[in-house]
């Protein structure tokens, strides 16, 4: 080699040629550790045998000398290095993940060091010789056989990541992002009204970086901390929704507090749909986008209908997903009219009719529910209209046990109970038993006593009234009530108070084209039929028969079993010849039967013979 031949020509100065050799063994060892910690590209497993020898023709080459790339001995050291460190950083969080330590504490558990081989060989690799290098372990790193780590990300406040919450303390949430860093939320943001918390070891959501405290801060909106102007233009640079509290109202919306500085919401951006009673929201806090900010941060403008509509939409999808008719649902009224209340079943909007509000009976659906209420219905029907949208048919009493099931429990026919007067119809009175199941007192039954021209002349509405059960119709859902039923009947013992003839003096009660009603004593109504008035032809009732007027008459007939009574104006002697025709007429009527003979040829007064009737009845046909 040349440098040999040098070495060949050089005078033999004394030193020179010993200072030479041990500078150039000294050069030969720097080269050596430069190829122990730079190590080329190399394959996995050991050199096979024609591989050696290709290596020993190339170190003959170059004189016995390994050669080595220094940029690639550079670049495997840095990536074995940072393999060892993401390793070590791995194992250090995966120690936090299994600790039950309060979130903040950092842990300080250390990993434990791999048990070393007794060959001599790296824990997790093999090679195929005892040849292997150092070259070889940093090529195997360089190709992939190393712990695989995460690429760390880099976060900016208003991020949003998805992480799963990995233990819960009782300031904080510690959540796994998938990064070697540690990552919590504060545990209030998270937690309902009564002080419950929203979330579960396990479970994996959508977080919001809020800043960072030796750890990514994660949250659901940025908090207004000590920098409250600075977190609003964070928010309204990023999205983030944020925090604040409606003070008051304004000409066209409300004034919001927003870590002490004032904000702006449009009325129109305060809730979904028409803000009937803006008093509502103020003293609430609410969360809000930011919609604009000017004059550096004077003028804040929010918005709170975005993120409402966006939760909607999202609570839609997972509604429609799962309702299906038959399906019972909490919902909750948002508005009241008079044909029945919408509901909101989950981001869906449907329809509790009228008629499906309650078993119980109410004037307006009002009495019934108010905008706001919780209400439990149940599906009846889904359809889509032309346009696309839903119709949704709702009921609640369909959600309710059926009253009715409960009739045949509870009552029996002829049994008397206690009620209620609801309401009043010209036909009757309905009568609560209990709530959800009502009967009716129909006007004729009202009373034994008097004539009811209308059911509010005996009761009114809210009156408790003593009823007999006359009647049940399940199928129908229906009961016949009677309040006479109740109340002595005056009918038992009126042959021993009236008789034909008899002068009696009453009330109108009322008055008819056919006749006028009297109200006797003792409960019992007679009828004075208009041919017993002895008016002429021309003249109505009306004319001469008042309500409430006296009138004097005579008890012209009488029918307990038919409850009825009929009186006239006739004198007494003209009652007893019209009785005497008309008990003559209804002899006459009478059907022809056996009849009895007295023999009046035999003393004894009894029957005679078969012979005896027979001639008595043809001297009779004579006759």
């Amino acid at each position: 080699m040349s440098t040999e031949k040098e070495e060949k020509n050089e005078p033999t100065t004394p030193g020179v040629k010993k200072r030479k050799k041990e500078e150039r063994v000294k050069a030969e060892e720097k080269k050596q550790a430069d190829g122990v910690a730079r190590a080329p590209e190399a394959p996995t497993t050991a050199p096979n045998a024609p591989q050696r020898a290709a290596e020993a023709k190339d170190k003959k080459k170059t004189g016995g000398r390994r050669v080595v790339d220094p940029k690639a001995a550079e670049a495997a050291a840095k990536k074995k290095k940072a393999a060892e460190k993401k390793a070590k950083e791995e194992a250090l969080r995966k120690s936090k993940k299994q600790t039950t330590q309060k979130p903040g504490q950092k842990a300080a558990k250390k990993a434990k060091k791999a048990p070393r081989r007794d060959d001599g060989s790296t824990p997790g690799m093999t090679f195929g010789d005892s040849d292997a290098t150092m070259d070889d372990f940093a090529a195997m790193l360089d190709a992939g056989g190393g712990v695989a780590m995460p690429e760390k990300r880099h976060f900016d406040v208003g991020d949003d990541v998805e992480g799963t919450v990995v233990s819960i303390g009782e300031r904080y949430i510690v959540v796994d992002i998938g990064q070697p860093d540690e990552a919590m939320a504060e545990r209030s943001q998270y937690e309902n009204k009564e002080g419950e918390l929203e979330l579960e070891v396990g479970d994996t959501k959508t977080f919001f970086v809020v800043g960072f405290d030796d750890a990514v801060m994660l949250g659901r909106e940025i908090g207004s901390g000590g920098n409250a102007l600075e977190a609003i233009e964070t928010a309204h640079a990023s999205g983030m929704p944020i925090s604040g509290k409606v003070t008051g109202t304004n000409k066209g919306g409300f004034e919001v507090n927003v870590g002490g500085v004032d904000a702006f919401c449009p009325i129109s951006q305060i809730e979904l749909g028409y803000t009937e009673d803006p008093q509502i929201h103020v003293g609430n806090t609410y969360q809000f986008e930011v919609s604009e900010v000017r004059e550096g941060g004077r003028t804040v403008v929010l918005s709170r209908l975005s993120l409402l509509e966006s939760q909607r939409e999202a609570a839609r999808k997972e509604t429609l997903e799962r309702l299906e008719v038959g399906t019972e649902i909490d919902g909750v009224v948002t508005r009241v009219a008079d044909f029945g209340a919408f509901v909101d079943v989950g981001g869906v909007e449907g329809l509790v009719h009228v008629s499906e509000l309650s078993h119980t009976y109410f004037e307006k659906p009002t009495d019934v529910v108010s905008q706001g209420d919780n209400l439990t219905v149940k599906v009846l029907k889904i359809e889509e209209q032309d346009n696309g949208q839903l119709r949704i048919g709702l009921s609640a009493k369909e959600a309710q046990p059926d009253p009715w099931e409960q009739v045949n429990e509870k009552f029996a026919v002829g049994e008397t109970v206690v009620g209620t007067v609801v309401r009043l119809a010209t036909f009757g009175a309905f009568v609560e038993l209990f709530p959800g199941v009502e009967g009716l007192v129909h006007v004729s039954e009202m009373s034994r006593t008097k004539h009811v021209a209308t059911p509010d002349q005996v009761v009114s509405t809210g009156e408790t009234v003593q009823v007999e059960i006359q009647d049940i119709d399940l199928l129908r859902k229906r009961i016949s009530l009677s309040m006479a039923a109740t109340e002595d009947d005056p009918w038992k013992t009126i042959d021993e108070r009236f008789a034909i003839g008899l002068e009696v003096t009453g009330t109108v009660a009322n008055t008819e084209d056919f006749g006028a009603f009297i109200e006797l004593s003792d409960g019992i109504t007679a009828l004075l039929p208009r041919s017993e008035m002895n008016l002429p032809s021309e003249v109505s009732p009306h004319r001469k028969y008042q309500p409430g007027q006296d009138v004097t008459a005579r008890v012209l007939n009488i029918e307990p079993e038919r409850r009825r009574m009929a009186l006239t104006l006739r004198e007494e002697s003209e009652i007893d010849k019209s009785a005497a025709a008309e008990r003559k007429k209804k002899a006459a009527a009478k059907p022809s039967g056996p009849r009895s003979y007295t023999d009046e040829g035999f003393s004894g007064g009894g029957l005679g013979t078969l012979g005896d009737l027979l001639k008595a009845r043809e001297k009779d046909k004579k006759d």
